[in-house]
């Protein structure tokens, strides 16, 4: 398995690992194949109260971290210094790519610096073909037997292959690289095998959520490139509403998958404009109260498209966000959905979603000036748009002046030009 993680911030430079041993291979003085890995699990957790509730703990923090990367790291990191008490650097590396080097993901000292590590690439090789894991010194040979090391100035280190259905992607290592920190013995090579194989399950799991977002984000971009095949100011459109619902998320404390989850439906919002006839779709004068109503089908042709699409659990909402997009807090829009039982996430895309649509040209009408658009928005909030939604924009008004509306529309001449908001959004 190669794991392709993105950049956590936690990750050390990227650099070669694997050094020859130049000054000799380190002696191998214990092992413990993998293969063993579930009778020693018991073992491990019957054998020290301490540990199992460490062990149990790491399930635990594991499982809640299981998504991100960073966060997963440290736990990993954490659990392995308390762990190993005499333990001063910690190394976990997964193979680079498709080449059979490996990058550290987690190369720490107990300080908390990244040293420049380099480990045996005898040593390495033998953890992963053979999948064991070993107890290492520099010293002398002829202390197979011996269950622990007396330090005296000598690196020691124990190092555990990560394995993913009988094949090893990377390799965890536990050096003490001072003398008098301790010694390392069988019982810690039992403990790191038991360590190992919880690491590669949680890392396994990171994977394949990886691999599935980067399934749905492909997915993603093909529907918004047909989208803009079809009609590609809709599709501008659609990328500013993202713009500025997420300036407005931000402005309202949503949290991060709470964000994910309106940046995805707000980019997809007018997707079902693509099952709306071309002379409806593009034509230069105002919509009948019939066309309106054929218009106003785009948002069930949005959800129709996007419940065909698998989410991960926090994305679940996306199709039903993107389609209430209309919905007015009075329950006069297209599905009838008012006030607090419209998901935020929808009431948000909707007044973004009118934002843009006046503060930009259309073949049938003129951009507004940013005034006049929200004086629009505030004489409907309540009504038409969430309250605190509308002030949310309000405040965000300097930031999407000097980024996504750096040139202001021309003023308005005197009138009533303003284009009916179901047109204009």
């Amino acid at each position: 398995m190669i794991l392709p993680f993105g950049q956590s911030r936690s990750r050390p430079p990227e650099r070669a690992i694997l050094a020859p041993d130049e000054a000799g291979t380190p002696t191998v003085i214990a092992s413990r194949p993998v293969s063993e890995v579930q009778n020693l699990q018991g073992e491990v957790l019957r054998s020290d109260a301490a540990i199992a509730d460490l062990l149990l703990n790491l399930v635990r923090e594991t499982a809640a971290a299981r998504n991100d990367e960073s966060k997963l790291l440290q736990v990993v990191c954490d659990f392995a210094f308390r762990a190993f008490t005499s333990a001063t650097h910690h190394i976990l590396a997964v193979r680079d790519g498709a080449d059979v080097e490996f990058r550290p993901l987690i190369a720490r000292s107990r300080a908390g610096d990244e040293p420049n590590v380099a480990l045996s690439r005898t040593i390495v090789s033998r953890v992963l073909r053979e999948g064991i894991a070993v107890l290492i010194t520099h010293a002398q040979s002829g202390m197979a037997d011996a269950d622990s090391i007396a330090l005296s100035g000598l690196q020691t280190a124990i190092c555990a292959p990560l394995m993913h259905r009988g094949e090893a992607f990377g390799i965890i290592q536990l050096d003490i690289r001072r003398p008098g920190k301790g010694v390392f013995t069988k019982k810690h090579l039992d403990l790191l095998s038991v360590f190992a194989s919880q690491v590669s399950l949680t890392l396994d799991h990171l994977y394949l959520y990886h691999q599935q977002r980067r399934a749905l984000q492909s997915t993603i971009s093909a529907l918004v490139h047909s989208l803009n095949l079809k009609d590609p100011e809709t599709a501008h459109h659609s990328e500013r509403v993202q713009a500025v619902s997420l300036e407005i998320g931000r402005q309202l404390g949503l949290s991060d998958l709470e964000m994910e989850a309106l940046s995805v439906a707000a980019l997809l919002h007018d997707l079902g404009k693509q099952g709306i006839r071309d002379e409806l779709l593009f034509k230069p004068d105002d919509l009948s109260p019939d066309e309106r109503k054929e218009m106003a089908r785009h948002a069930e042709h949005t959800q129709n498209i996007l419940d065909k699409i698998e989410y991960p659990e926090h994305l679940r909402d996306v199709p039903k966000i993107a389609a209430y997009h209309h919905e007015k807090m009075n329950g006069t829009g297209p599905f009838g959905i008012a006030g607090e039982d419209i998901p935020r996430a929808s009431r948000i895309i909707s007044v973004a979603d009118v934002f843009d649509a006046l503060m930009s040209p259309r073949a049938y009408k003129d951009p507004l000036p940013i005034d006049k658009v929200v004086a629009i928005l505030e004489k409907g909030k309540g009504d038409t748009w969430d309250k605190a939604v509308v002030h949310a924009l309000r405040q965000s008004i300097p930031t999407l002046e000097a980024t996504i509306y750096a040139i202001k529309p021309p003023a308005t001449p005197p009138g009533d030009d303003t284009p009916p908001l179901d047109r204009a959004a």
